[in-house]
């Protein structure tokens, strides 16, 4: 025994390497059911479990945040400097996180990036780095009940029509996901850009278009059958309760309003203008930003967990698996002819809008205002040409 421990300690410690740790937080949205949350932790749960199995001596903890909490758990945490080495989150918190140095730009370049061909990448380019980078695409849709609704409309006038035979529409007043139809008065990009951070002001022709907008906004509600309400989450509710028959929708309500409706239940595109030019929905997206207070092996994990996460199995599993979640891996091939879910995903994706970090928190900023002046607009208690003055001056006091 004696001669075993002296042959040891003439060969040194043994070499030991303590494991490195990766904290991620996830920002789940508001209104979010236990179905999606639950869903939404048990994918990341697992690619953390494959990503720790390819990267032995690795630790990954997750923690779910709510949308509405993640600007100030983030803030908490850097004053001990423990804030998240890899965030989660769509766009106007990470815009938020960003302008206070909370987050710092990605070393990933042109060599890893390049090969996976991720989408919307110049968007939140600055300088020589990303201040962000994109991560899944959550697409708005028309969700109804194919028992009630054999055909979806197409365009704005049929949504109208089809209300006034006794289909029960439902529309939101959220600015962030009713600007689709506005896009049917080409008024969507002069709403994004009075309602943005730095916001510019509108041309004569321009608030025509808005102001045709909300005319018909004011117009569509004379119907008894179209329902404006305060959230899509509201809309959902209706839907899946029978209370309503076609609603404009998250992808990611999906799976919950299949678990309700079945097979009665039908997506689309949200219907084109009267020219027949496709809608312009706002999509959402989720971005992977990276901490200030990680350490050198922290941000290196991190950033080898966000190029896993961004490859093509991860991003097609997730497609798969988190129905709602579209790839921004170009590579990924969506299986729209198989599937008319899909194929009506990626014809919304085509016409969609992907907000930047200015117009993201302009609009995040000012969306309970506006919901107000379109609750006001609907009702017939200010005139549209009253509200589009409203909606303007909104963005010309700086918050």
């Amino acid at each position: 025994m004696a001669l075993a421990l002296v042959a040891s300690g003439c060969q040194g410690p043994v070499a030991f390497s303590p494991p490195e740790h990766l904290q991620i937080a996830i920002a789940y949205g508001g209104g979010s059911d236990a179905v999606a949350r639950t869903t939404l932790q048990q994918l990341a749960g697992q690619m953390a479990q494959e990503f720790m199995q390819n990267n032995p001596g690795t630790s990954v903890h997750l923690r779910l945040v709510p949308e509405t909490e993640v600007v100030t758990s983030v803030r908490e945490r850097a004053s001990l400097g423990a804030a998240p080495d890899l965030l989660v989150a769509r766009v106007a918190p990470t815009a938020t996180l960003a302008a206070e140095r909370l987050v710092r730009q990605s070393r990933l370049g042109p060599e890893q990036l390049d090969p996976l061909r991720i989408a919307f990448l110049s968007r939140f380019r600055s300088g020589a780095g990303y201040d962000a980078i994109a991560f899944l695409l959550q697409p708005n849709l028309a969700c109804y009940d194919r028992r009630r609704l054999p055909k979806p409309p197409q365009r704005l006038d049929d949504l109208l029509s089809q209300a006034s035979q006794g289909v029960r529409v439902g529309l939101p007043l959220e600015i962030d996901v009713l600007l689709w139809s506005a896009s049917g008065f080409k008024a969507e990009q002069p709403l994004l850009d009075a309602l943005e951070r730095k916001p510019r002001p509108l041309n004569s022709e321009e608030r025509e278009r808005v102001l045709a907008w909300l005319t018909w906004l004011y117009r569509a509600h004379v119907q008894p059958t179209l329902q404006f309400v305060d959230s899509s989450y509201e809309l959902v509710q209706r839907l899946e309760s029978g209370q309503l028959d076609w609603i404009s929708c998250n992808a990611t309500a999906i799976p919950r309003l299949r678990r309700r409706l079945g097979a009665r239940l039908a997506v689309a595109p949200l219907p084109a203008g009267s020219d027949g030019t496709p809608a312009r929905p706002l999509a959402r997206l989720l971005l992977l930003s990276f901490s200030r207070d990680s350490t050198p092996g922290e941000r290196r994990i991190a950033e080898r967990f966000a190029l896993f996460a961004l490859n093509d199995f991860s991003q097609n599993n997730l497609m798969v698996r988190a129905v709602g979640n579209m790839p921004v891996n170009q590579n990924v091939i969506v299986p729209v002819k198989q599937s008319p879910l899909y194929d009506a995903m990626q014809q919304s994706l085509e016409a969609s809008i992907v907000s930047n970090f200015s117009e993201g928190v302009g609009l995040r900023q000012r969306s309970p205002e506006v919901r107000q002046l379109l609750k006001q607009n609907v009702y017939g208690e200010e005139t549209p040409r009253k509200v589009r003055q409203e909606i303007e001056a909104l963005g010309a006091a700086q918050p």
